[in-house]
This record gives structure tokens, C-alpha cells and sequence, in this order.
């Protein structure tokens, strides 16, 4: 073979690989990526260090990986998709400027690489330590299939499988190994969204971040067994006070909602009358409590009837309530008593909506 001939497949063999390369940069641009973050601690609370997350598409696949850093928190990097988001960016999200909550400085050239397959994020405190960022861990990224899932038939007095719960808005599918530990294989669940801007020199990257709940694991010999949840932005409690009151006489609605240790939260607690339309807004009094009192009026009808209680997020550079996210909620049908609560992270904060019941007397005859 002469050397034109070879130099000519050569000029073939990279035209054809750098074509690749660049359908793949182009199909990867058109994705968005979230940053995920969470923590992993032991069942005595303590962090664990060096503890492997892996979360895994739809088809089970392995499409990013991360280990826990000392202080246990980890980063991944998750398509839009995969977390099963609107691909319309709702715009209800807290916007966060200026410094980013969890992420360095690099973390701009990790957001926009389009390659990847087996790339690590990273969390602050592992930047003093780490060289590069793009590591390979002890779980291969981009093919290992999960191999703890049981994709099972459910009876109707079974709990939803992992694989029909990771379909939820904010839900993904993860496992988690740790040393001396019983490996987790499970969904977690977003509890916090916010937009954050990303600043390197002159250049700027706007990118979405997720805080997922806190992974605990259990010790091989323990009793129980390793789970992620949490109540954080759950309404726990409420009441209406007193449930029973006249025309005119002022009650209260108290509700309590978990703030969560990470990050500073910024949201809009509102409550809206089911049958008025009427809204309050509540505000934090304090120990994760929040009121807001009302006068009862004679449009209200009498006997029984429901006052709802919901939370988004607000906007850190204008406090209070916002009409572009409660006309969101409204299309998304969130008032409606008769179809089920959708948590959404991209449109409300609260994981759930508490109703409240409440009864206005008939006036008394003199």
C-alpha cells in the first residue's frame, strides 16, 4: 500500500471519527444537564466518605456515578429527561447569582463538555484534593446495567415498584454501595430546585441544581435496612384555629413544613379557600412554623369547607408572592380537590398539600 494511499484512509478514518465526535457534541448540547447533590450518612448520623452513587436512565444504564466526599456529600450530572422534567423550563425556580451553593470553579468546563460518559462531578470540598475532576470510580458509567432490580408484577396491595415510582417528577433511580454496609437500591427524591449562575473569569453558565434526600445506610450486620427519604418541605402538620367560627370573627391557619439544613430555602407559603378563591399568604414565625390569620365574611358559604395550603419558590431578589408561579399551579390543576397532589419541583416546593377543614356557623337568632 503506498503512502498516499495510507495517508488517504488516515484523512478518512479521523474525518469520520471527528464527525462523530461533533454529532455527538451537537446531540449533547441540545440536552440540558442538572446538578444533583445530596449527602450519604450512617444510621448514628454521621457522614460516610467514599461511598459510590450511581443513577441509571430508564433503561437501566448507568449514565453517571460519583463517591462521596469526607464531608459524605457527592455531585452528579443528570439529563433533564432522566429525572423526568418538563422540558419547558417552568421559570418558578429560585434564582441564585454570584457564588454557586456546593460546586468550584471548573465546574464551568464540566457543565458544558458534551462527553459525558464516565465523568465525575465534583463537590467543594473535594477540590483540594482532586487533580482532575474526570475520574473513573469503582462503578463503570455507561452500559453496567443496575443488577438489584427487580422489575416485578405489582398486586394492588403492593407499594409502587422502584421502576413505576422513578417516573415521578424529581424521582431517580440509584444505587449506593458503601463499605461494610447494605447496598441501596432505590429512588431518590428531589426536595429543593434552584438556578444558579456559574462564574469563571469573564464566562458564565447558567445551571440548574437538585438536592436530593439524604441517603442513609444501614450496617451489613444492622437491623433495618438503607433508605433515602426525608420530610424536608413536607407539610406535617395544620390546623385551622378555631375550626369553628362565625361571620366575622378573625381564626388562624397554622401549618409546619421541614426546612432543610441545605440549602438557604426561599419559598411562598400560600393557602386558598376550595369554593371563594380567596388566598393568604402565611408567614415563618419560627421552628419551621407558618401563619396566617383571616377575617371569616358573609360570602363565605356556611357549614363545612376546605382551605388548601401549598409552598413555592420565591424569588431572592423579590420576596413575596409571585403571579407567574400561582398561574403555573393553577394550569397544573394543584388547587383541585378532586385529582391527586402531583409534586413537581419545577413548579411547587411543598411535597404534598394539606387541606384544612374548616366549619362557618349560621348567625344566631336573637
Amino acid at each position: 500500500m503506498s503512502s498516499r494511499t495510507l495517508k488517504s484512509l488516515r484523512f478518512i478514518a479521523l474525518s469520520f471519527v471527528m464527525s462523530a465526535l461533533l454529532c455527538g457534541a451537537a446531540f449533547a448540547r441540545s440536552e440540558e444537564y442538572i446538578w444533583a447533590t445530596g449527602k450519604v450518612i450512617s444510621k448514628s448520623g454521621n457522614p460516610v466518605r467514599n461511598a459510590y452513587i450511581a443513577v441509571y436512565d430508564d433503561n437501566n444504564k448507568v449514565i453517571d456515578y460519583a463517591n462521596t466526599d469526607q464531608n459524605g456529600e457527592y455531585a452528579l450530572a443528570v439529563p433533564r429527561h432522566v429525572m423526568h422534567l418538563d422540558k419547558k423550563s417552568q421559570g418558578f425556580l429560585t434564582q441564585v447569582f454570584g457564588t454557586v451553593t456546593r460546586f468550584v470553579g471548573g465546574a464551568t468546563d464540566f457543565v458544558n463538555n458534551p462527553l459525558r460518559a464516565g465523568i465525575k462531578a465534583i463537590t467543594s470540598a473535594e477540590a483540594s484534593v482532586a487533580i482532575d475532576p474526570i475520574q473513573k470510580g469503582a462503578i463503570s458509567a455507561g452500559g453496567t446495567v443496575a443488577d438489584q432490580i427487580l422489575l416485578r408484577l405489582k398486586s394492588p396491595s403492593q407499594k409502587p415498584t422502584p421502576q413505576e415510582e422513578r417516573k415521578q417528577p424529581g424521582t431517580l433511580l440509584i444505587k449506593v454501595i458503601g463499605e461494610n454496609s447494605q447496598d441501596l437500591v432505590g429512588t431518590a427524591k428531589v426536595y429543593w430546585m434552584q438556578q444558579e449562575t456559574l462564574k469563571a473569569g469573564k464566562r458564565e453558565t447558567r445551571t440548574t441544581t437538585a438536592w436530593l434526600d439524604p441517603i442513609t445506610l444501614a450496617p451489613i450486620e444492622g437491623e433495618g435496612a438503607s433508605t433515602t427519604h426525608s420530610d424536608y418541605l413536607t407539610i406535617v402538620a395544620g390546623r385551622i384555629l378555631p375550626s369553628l367560627a362565625e361571620v366575622g370573627q378573625t381564626v388562624k391557619i397554622v401549618v409546619k413544613m421541614p426546612t432543610p439544613p441545605a440549602p438557604e430555602v426561599f419559598t411562598v407559603v400560600v393557602a386558598r379557600h376550595n369554593r371563594t378563591g380567596q388566598m393568604w399568604e402565611l408567614k415563618p414565625v419560627g421552628n419551621d412554623r407558618y401563619e396566617a390569620s383571616f377575617e371569616v365574611e358573609k360570602k363565605f358559604p356556611v357549614d363545612d369547607q376546605s382551605i388548601s395550603v401549598l409552598a413555592y419558590a420565591a424569588d431572592q431578589q423579590k420576596q413575596g408572592r409571585r403571579d407567574d408561579a400561582e398561574r403555573g399551579i393553577d394550569r397544573a390543576g394543584l388547587w383541585d380537590l378532586k385529582r391527586p397532589y402531583r409534586y413537581d419541583p419545577l413548579i411547587v416546593v411543598s411535597r404534598n398539600r394539606a387541606d384544612l377543614n374548616f366549619t362557618v356557623l349560621r348567625k344566631r337568632k336573637n
